[in-house]
């Protein structure tokens, strides 16, 4: 059985978000590595690696501050719905 030392295939993500650049509004593209992913802009030259583990401490931190964020609407909800009694 052969096993490949380097991956052949790639994945590509262009996402429907639009990011405006020098006025021009481009398309985000993620490209899929093994240990980190590349996020450019569509037609840009520009590419920035990040670590798939930055990507997942960023989106764990933005979990907990939402959560926190529907539990205070929930809440200001709820007290706005409350009837006085009396």
């Amino acid at each position: 059985m052969a096993y490949l030392i380097e991956r052949k295939a790639q994945t590509l993500y262009v996402t429907a978000s639009s990011v405006s650049e020098n006025g021009k509004k481009r398309k985000i593209v993620i490209e899929s590595r093994p240990e980190f992913a590349i996020v450019r802009l569509a037609g840009a030259r520009g590419e920035f690696p990040i670590a798939w583990k930055m990507i997942y401490e960023a989106a764990m931190q933005h979990h907990a501050e939402n959560l926190r964020l529907e539990a205070e609407a929930e809440k200001s909800r709820k007290a706005r719905n409350k009837k006085p009694t009396g």
